[in-house]
């Protein structure tokens, strides 16, 4: 399957290939069984839904009030923006547009609202904290974008804070990417400017949760209806997209997957060495179990009891090098080095 594509002064904004959304998520679902078994083709699998679902949106929301008033772009957030989504995930996303804010805002945000419509029938959850284009937190202009990250970071709360961390993973998918790329070195501009604001947002994700207990075994939840399954993305995931997300923030790295963070700064710091594989390790093992996944939340969670025991031992290395990787970056973020 594939679009057709126009283009408009640098945006390459797709022609939809499906009538309706209900059309996008049957195709989403019968490709999703084949590409579940592998997470590169997976994530690129959920680019294409996304893609389309984006498309069809922007078509309908055109037929009705006309074409965009200025360039803009969409971009992903969360594992979609570091294209490390399970068999299901749920919607993640902003919109930055050139122009001005008063004139331009409530267009953008109709077609924030229409794209997380058409995504929920398509098959991905909205977000309970709001985190879509459809929110005015995440669909402003370049220089209203500017304003807010001024406001999170002269307020300094741990919610301002966080918010930051999360666009700091925003990846564009549509439109005119250099908006992205320039609210983004807006941000990299405070960094180098603050020699604090590192150490706070460092301070942000302080804790981690612990896997393994003082005997070398897996802690697997006690109760509930994932009792004896481990929590993947706190426990193993967690630690690396953290670390690694402080990384890309301390080198000005605009790239958001955990991989190829890492990837770009394992020469420059020795405590990054081999911690790809171990990541990679554990975007492996979730698909290993991806046919057992039917909801959401089933895709965090692994059962112990049905890993072999080389799983056991992988999975046990992984999270003792992730918890590692995220002492060791927190302890030079810290020291300010």
């Amino acid at each position: 399957m594939t679009s057709s594509f126009f283009k408009k002064e640098g945006d390459s904004i797709p022609l939809p290939s499906f009538h309706n959304y209900e059309e996008i998520r049957q195709a989403r679902v019968k490709e999703t069984q084949v590409a579940a078994s592998d997470s590169w083709q997976l994530n690129e699998a959920h680019d294409r839904w996304v893609l389309e679902t984006t498309a069809l949106a922007v078509k309908h929301v055109q037929s009705e009030r006309g074409t965009a008033p200025a360039h803009f772009v969409f971009f992903l957030m969360g594992s979609a923006g570091r294209q490390e989504q399970g068999v299901f995930s749920d919607q993640d996303h902003g919109i930055v547009f050139e122009g001005d804010e008063a004139d331009h805002q409530e267009y953008f945000l109709t077609l924030g609202a229409e794209i997380r419509e058409g995504m929920a029938i398509v098959g991905y959850p909205r977000c309970e904290g709001k985190v879509m284009a459809s929110h005015s937190r995440w669909c402003h202009g370049k220089s209203g974008w500017e304003d807010q990250i001024d406001r999170w970071i002269h307020e300094d709360t741990w919610e301002t804070l966080r918010h930051l961390l999360t666009f700091i993973d925003a990846r564009a998918l549509v439109g005119k990417r250099e908006l992205l790329a320039d609210v983004k070195n807006y941000v990299f501009s405070h960094i180098e400017s603050n020699a604090n604001l590192l150490k706070r947002l460092s301070e942000n994700i302080s804790y981690i949760h612990q896997g393994i207990n003082a005997f070398g075994q897996l802690l697997p939840d006690e109760k509930g209806p994932y009792a004896g399954s481990i929590h993947m993305k706190d426990v193993g995931f967690f630690p690396y997209v953290h670390a690694s997300r402080l990384l890309a923030i301390k080198e000005g790295l605009h790239d958001t997957s955990t991989i190829r963070r890492i990837r770009h700064v394992e020469d420059k710091y020795a405590f990054v060495k081999n911690k790809a594989e171990h990541f990679q390790y554990l975007l492996e093992l979730r698909t290993d179990f991806s046919n057992k996944q039917q909801t959401y939340e089933d895709v965090h969670y692994i059962p112990v009891a049905q890993l072999t025991k080389k799983q056991k031992q992988r999975l046990k290395s992984a999270i003792k090098e992730g918890k590692t990787l995220f002492q060791q970056t927190k302890k030079l973020v810290e020291s300010g080095e």
